[in-house]
């Protein structure tokens, strides 16, 4: 009697694969000797140190007590890694997918990815993904037998079947396919091919679905050892392959790389440094870095804020969508432009507009796209708070929010966490009160004492952006109020948006926090703590490189901080 499992309707003997693979993480752990041995045809133990579900964030996974002696770490692909691997492996799909979610943990999705755990649901759409993008390959015979390298005998022994469960695998695996493993696959193929009424290209596209089902495709499996010399966990060289290729292009490894990896050239930090040069002078490098620097602003927030539309008519899909394409302009080609200061990220004047959102920064539109403009100083608007897609985001749909505004910079600018409100405490402000500005209205919770001492904290960063409105046009007045924009950071006292980001630029917290995130974002790991001297140390690199991300980002992948990782117990996620 055959049965159904997933995608595949095979023999009982072979049904261990794909989705049964990804199925035993809900019972099985990391094993601190292996992770690589996932079936069909692995040799060790089949790893998993979270239930397998993306999109739930684990509150504390099955780690393992004590020490880390090195083994695999489990890192869940993200959207765009996930699409951009199956386009290395299978080539353009145009046919739509539904992935599950990324999940942001700690402002990045990189440590969602790191934390989260694969339930049911995610595996079906992984199950449904895989078999739609394999059944538009599989149904041109010219594109499916230009991937496999040949037209296979019915009963798939052409030595070209072996080739290409090799080279898919690789792609797949991003690391060689053990002997046995080569062979298990090969059998799902022609045991399928053989089934009534199937063919060889149904035993090949069941391998093929079977190989974007597992473990070692859906996740970054990340595998170290203990480095006695150090005291620190090293990558080994198909993990540091892996760690380069997703941190610089998004994109797995190619055959080159992994070579290199075979080589041991990337067991050192000279040869980490010369694998990673092209990939660093690949145009995918700076959309790479600019991801960070979008989620470090949350400019992604403007695409799902809503606001009242009697008070924002103009507030529509259309200038959402402008206003997050501008910052990532913004951040692409000032920030990160050749030899620039990064600290630019804080005060620069340039910005970009097009025809929907020039009117609202007062600007000459273009006659088409996006063109760099020079801000107007009489706005004192400049740097990523500047930015309208920043503004909005952090706004209510009906007003400003100097508290929610000030939560962000004190947080995501600054790594400072303001303590919660106290339990039961009145919230609610005479927001209706024509006579007052918001700063005012918000003052009153600087006489209450149990607000004090986390609003004064907070609201004077929020208030630097009180000249602008929910949608982040610039007003002079409120309500023909005069504004208060005025406040001090670290004794350094500004008024206004643009002065704040200078006080920014010169502030060593907002460097430290900068770098910080960056290492959390680049390793998928919540707690820097464990790596503060490293990262005190990539500081420091980065003051002596004239503050370019690019010099920065060169150095941070041959340090300790990449190649290595801090030998702390285990204690949850997907470690």
């Amino acid at each position: 009697m055959r049965i159904v499992i997933g995608a595949f309707r095979l023999y009982p003997r072979f049904a261990a694969i794909g989705l049964i693979s990804l199925c035993s993480l809900a019972c099985g752990r990391v094993s601190a000797g292996g992770g690589a041995g996932e079936g069909p045809g692995g040799s060790g133990q089949t790893g998993g140190g979270a239930n397998a579900g993306a999109g739930t964030a684990a509150g504390g996974g099955a780690g393992m007590p004590g020490d880390s002696s090195g083994g695999p770490k489990l890192r869940l692909l993200t959207q765009s890694e996930y699409t951009n691997a199956l386009s290395d492996l299978l080539g353009a799909i145009s046919t739509p997918l539904v992935l599950p979610s990324d999940t942001a943990l700690a402002g990045f999705v990189s440590i969602g990815a790191s934390e989260v755990t694969v339930n049911a649901s995610a595996v079906s759409l992984y199950e449904v993904a895989s078999r739609a993008a394999t059944a538009e390959v599989f149904a041109d015979t010219t594109r499916w037998q230009k991937l496999v390298g040949c037209q296979p005998q019915a009963d798939l022994s052409d030595a070209c079947v072996v080739s290409f469960i090799q080279s898919a695998g690789k792609r797949a695996y991003r690391r060689d396919l053990t002997a046995v493993e080569v062979q298990r696959w090969l059998q799902v193929g022609k045991d399928t091919a053989q089934l009534p009424g199937s063919s060889a290209a149904q035993g090949l596209a069941t391998v093929t679905s079977g190989l974007l089902q597992s473990l070692n495709f859906l996740y970054r499996v990340e595998t170290s050892k203990l480095d006695v010399s150090s005291g620190r966990l090293k990558y080994d060289g198909p993990s540091m392959a892996t760690r380069l290729a997703f941190l610089l292009t998004g994109r797995p490894p190619s055959n080159a790389l992994l070579a290199a990896a075979a080589a041991g050239q990337l067991d050192t930090a000279d040869g980490v440094r010369a694998a990673a040069a092209p990939l660093l002078n690949d145009p995918r490098a700076i959309d790479q870095m600019g991801e960070f620097f979008s989620e470090l602003s949350q400019a992604q927030l403007v695409s799902v804020v809503q606001k009242d539309p009697d008070l924002f008519p103009s507030f529509n899909s259309a200038l959402q969508s402008s206003m997050l394409q501008a910052t990532q302009l913004f951040i692409k080609n000032v920030v990160l432009a050749p030899r620039a200061d990064v600290r630019s990220f804080y005060d620069s004047d340039q910005t970009f507009v097009d025809a929907t959102l020039a009117p609202l920064y007062g600007v000459t539109p273009p006659v088409s796209g996006f063109m760099q403009v020079t801000l107007d100083p009489e706005q004192a608007r400049a740097g990523i708070l500047g930015q309208a897609a920043v503004i909005a985001g952090h706004s209510q749909p009906d007003r400003t929010s100097p508290t929610r505004r000030g939560v962000f910079i004190l947080e995501s600018l600054l790594c400072q966490t303001p303590p919660s409100p106290p339990a039961g405490v009145d919230t609610t402000l005479p927001m209706d009160d024509p006579n007052l500005t918001t700063r005012q209205k918000l003052n009153q919770h600087l006489a209450n004492p149990s607000c004090a001492a986390c609003h004064a904290l907070i609201d004077p960063l929020g208030f630097a952006l009180s000249h602008f409105d929910s949608i982040g046009q610039y007003s002079a007045t409120e309500g023909g109020l005069t504004i208060d924009a005025s406040g001090t950071l670290d004794g350094v006292a500004f008024d206004g948006e643009a002065q704040l980001g200078a006080a920014l630029r010169q502030n060593p917290r907002a460097l430290a926090c900068m770098m910080s995130n960056f290492y959390r974002d680049a390793n998928g790991r919540a707690d820097a703590e464990a790596d503060s001297a490293q990262i005190e140390t990539l500081e420091q690199r980065l003051i002596s490189r004239g503050y370019v991300w690019r010099d920065l980002v060169a150095d941070f992948i041959v340090s300790d901080a990449f190649r290595s990782a801090p030998a702390t117990p285990l204690a949850g996620g997907n470690q």
